[in-house]
């Protein structure tokens, strides 16, 4: 009879070869219009539904001091009308189709999600084309929304400790590149952008030329890609946004940021730097961040939960990003904990994976959770627009989508200690601690 690990094993190598004959490049179909909008189209007819992804390459990255914010903020204006269809509209227009939509920002992109029956493809088309090249810059809206995005940065960082600690450890990690604020900008720059930013923002970044339109699901890839020609041709392509040319300098001593404040209890986080997600050791990481951080079995959770009792969680990982960014851990100190002590003892254990490595059961642990995560997603047609999308815009090509496992495949038990050598070197650490005003650091 098979043990309970090994049909887990089976189970996971079956639905992935189940998802690679379902999900194949050869079924992907690539066009680029003349304005330059790159559209990849996706039939699958298990379900009649569509996704339509919208990527647009723009994120805090892209922003600079005095705009910090913007794509963020630009995402929230996306949703308040343009000339044809007014404030509310787009929503009204999808739901009455029976669709449903949400949209995101990140240090490197924007995207805009669509889920609807394909009986809608042509609506939506048209309700995303027309808000591409058409978007309305109210100025009471304008204003209204900025005193939202205003609230979610008071709640997420000036009222949350761990944002408040996170927000000041990437800007003391990161001290040249455009990574160095959050996605949600600094409070000064929100209050302070004007109609004339956003505006010119939208018109820089908004453009065919700077877009991904990825299709998935039940439609003629055919017919779809003549209703694109139709509603998205006519935009005209922008000229090239500036390009980010700033790279982060290697840190050359460990950085502490400390925050006093009225508080609960303490918070702490410590940062490395890390690699890009195109960068060699990042699927290593990646695998790491399952041994080190998920769940209770994970090293960190054991040592400073269960066995130390100065935490009551851990988390963080790496990130994936275009540019180096950090490897995160997150602590949640239990109230009174010794903070110093914290700090030691996940140094003991970085320097003990550093000399050691993983074990081979905690390495195919972290590799199979990896596997399971990634056919999981690929079991969706939202899933799958969102890999293609990501793929195309992390990586330089949505190809790239079909041979990330690949990088997992390939690795070995002994990378995972060289890996937490080069990273987890004590010159690229950045250590956060919020201490409880009076309290003992």
């Amino acid at each position: 009879m098979l043990g309970k690990g090994t049909r887990t094993v089976l189970a996971v190598l079956l639905a992935a070869s189940f998802l690679q004959a379902a999900f194949r490049k050869e079924d992907v179909r690539v066009h680029v219009l003349d304005n330059g909008l790159k559209v990849l189209l996706l039939e699958d007819h298990d379900i009649p539904n569509v996704a339509l992804y919208t990527f647009f390459r723009v994120g805090s990255r892209n922003e600079r001091p005095g705009t910090t914010g913007l794509s963020h903020f630009l995402e929230h204006m996306m949703f308040n009308g343009t000339a044809r269809f007014g404030p509310g509209e787009f929503d009204r227009v999808m739901e009455f189709n029976g669709g449903a939509n949400n949209a995101w920002t990140s240090e490197d992109m924007t995207v805009y999600t669509d889920w609807f029956p394909a009986s809608a493809l042509e609506a939506m088309l048209d309700l995303e084309a027309d808000r591409m090249q058409g978007l309305a810059f109210d100025p009471e809206v304008f204003e209204s929304e900025r005193g939202v995005v205003a609230s979610e940065r008071r709640m997420a960082v000036e009222n949350n400790n761990e944002g408040l600690l996170a927000e000041s450890v990437q800007a003391t990690a990161v001290m040249a590149h455009p990574y160095h604020w959050s996605v949600i900008g600094w409070m000064s720059d929100i209050l302070s952008w004007s109609l004339d930013d956003i505006s010119r923002y939208y018109r820089t970044f908004y453009a065919p030329n700077n877009a991904v339109l990825v299709v998935v699901g039940d439609f003629d890839a055919a017919s779809a890609l003549e209703l694109i020609k139709r509603h998205y041709g006519p935009i005209i392509a922008s000229p090239p946004p500036p390009s980010v040319t700033t790279v982060e300098p290697e840190q050359l001593g460990p950085r502490l940021t400390v925050i006093r404040k009225e508080a609960q209890a303490p918070s702490f986080l410590m940062a490395y730097h890390a690699p890009a997600c195109s960068g060699e050791d990042y699927p290593v990481l990646a695998v790491l961040e399952k041994a080190l951080l998920d769940g209770e079995s994970s090293r960190l959770y054991r040592r400073l939960v269960r066995e130390e009792k100065l935490a009551l969680a851990v988390g963080g990982g790496i990130q994936e990003t275009i540019d180096p960014l950090l490897f995160m851990i997150h602590v949640k100190p239990r109230p009174g904990a010794d903070l110093d002590r914290l700090e030691a003892v996940i140094e003991e254990e970085l320097a003990r994976l550093s000399a050691e490595g993983l074990t081979e059961r905690e390495f195919k642990k972290a590799l199979n959770i990896i596997r399971s995560d990634f056919y999981a997603g690929l079991q969706t047609i939202s899933g799958q627009a969102t890999l293609l999308g990501m793929a195309e815009l992390l990586y330089g090509s949505y190809d790239r989508a079909f041979t990330i496992m690949q990088r997992y495949d390939a690795l070995s038990l002994e990378k995972t200690g060289e890996a937490a050598a080069r990273t987890f070197a004590t010159e690229k650490k950045t250590v956060g601690k919020l201490i409880p005003q009076g309290g003992a650091q």
